[in-house]
């Protein structure tokens, strides 16, 4: 099944990045070139077809898969560019990235075998006719025992240039461009998401009739084997029907077992005790690929959104009304005593002489 991967990473001009020893060990240096360089790594165009946009191959497992790359140089000047193959890995704003140079590959990166002789390709300087190319086979080996579903990888340029900071010390300006490698290895397509660690906070105001405002937090996690963009929304309801929503921005590739945090603030909530939040999830399938049985996911929790100064007004008053009644009852029993004491006689019988005889 052949997937068509749109929006490969830009060919423009790399302004560079400073990453000191960021590259793979064994790479060269040379000295800054003189000027403005743009280079470039794209896949080779095929015969006379157009360029390809990135390489997206369908493989079974043990495939052992032949192809171009090509190192594009759009300088005035002649390029010495390092070659490598490395993971995809996803971007905190839920994109498509490449492991540092000084990683590792243990994915689909570790599958790309660059031709021999390869890894460090001296690229010509501009002509008038257009930029200078210099094309690069490499071979996929799939793995015996690899997975079904879609697995990325990506093959870098890297120009490494020899600098010193403000402090005079010595440092490796690593300017990497690359293009991304879709491998779909053939078996069962298990598209599946789920909205993990959901957490809400409520924040209230001294105002005890003012709104405040709900933080919700949480992943969502590719748990299937298919790439996936991602649309979502979440929501935060009352008790009496305070209802607020939003459709957050779309995730344009969630990569297979990966996993991006996304947090989002309500403002002008009531703080109606307690808050209900739910967040949905609905995996939508990359453009040119076709996925069945894509089905959202939604989970939810619940915050105490408890308006402490109202009521402690409510309890204060009820408090002042309590001790306000006491003491009109007081007020209205101490006089009701005193009469009672200022008008009362004490009548005791008189005692009749005694008679006596003589």
């Amino acid at each position: 099944m052949s997937r068509l991967r749109r929006g490969a990473l830009a060919l423009a001009a790399v302004a560079g990045s400073l990453l000191v020893a960021a590259a793979p060990a064994a790479a060269a240096t040379q000295p800054t070139p003189a000027g403005r360089v743009t280079f470039g790594i794209q896949p080779a165009g095929i015969g006379s077809a157009a360029v390809r946009s990135n390489f997206s191959f369908s493989a079974t497992p043990g495939a052992v898969v032949n192809d171009d790359v090509a190192a594009v140089n759009y300088s005035s000047v002649p390029l010495t560019l390092q070659l490598y193959a490395t993971d995809a890995v996803e971007t905190s704003g839920g994109g498509f990235g490449l492991l540092p140079g000084n990683q590792k590959p243990t994915g689909a990166g570790s599958w790309i075998t660059l031709a021999p002789g390869s890894s460090t390709v001296q690229v010509p300087a501009e002509t008038p006719s257009g930029p200078s190319r210099v094309v690069v086979p490499f071979v996929v080996h799939v793995p015996v025992k690899a997975t079904p579903g879609d697995h990325a990888g990506g093959i870098v340029a890297s120009l490494q240039t020899e600098g010193s900071n403000a402090n005079g010390q010595r440092i490796v300006l690593d300017q990497r461009v690359g293009t991304r490698v879709f491998i779909l290895v053939s078996g069962p397509l298990t598209p599946q998401l789920a909205v993990t660690d959901l957490h809400a906070v409520y924040e209230g105001t001294a105002n005890p009739v003012g709104k405040g405002q709900v933080r919700v937090s949480y992943l969502v996690r590719n748990t299937g084997n298919v790439d996936l963009g991602i649309d979502q929304s979440v929501g935060v309801s009352g008790l009496i029907g305070d209802n607020h929503h939003v459709s957050l921005a779309k995730i344009p590739l969630l990569l297979a077992g990966k996993s991006v945090a996304e947090s989002v603030v309500f403002s002008g909530v009531w703080p109606e005790v307690l808050l209900r939040q739910s967040v949905t999830a609905s995996p939508v399938a990359v453009p040119g690929s076709s996925v069945p049985g894509l089905v959202p996911v939604t989970a939810s929790t619940s915050v105490w959104a408890v308006p402490w100064t109202l009521l402690a007004i409510i309890v204060l008053v009820i408090l002042a009304w309590v001790l306000m009644r006491r003491l009109r009852k007081r007020r209205a029993a101490r006089p009701a005593a005193g009469e009672a004491g200022d008008g009362a006689t004490s009548e005791r019988p008189a005692r009749e002489p005694a008679e006596t005889s003589a």
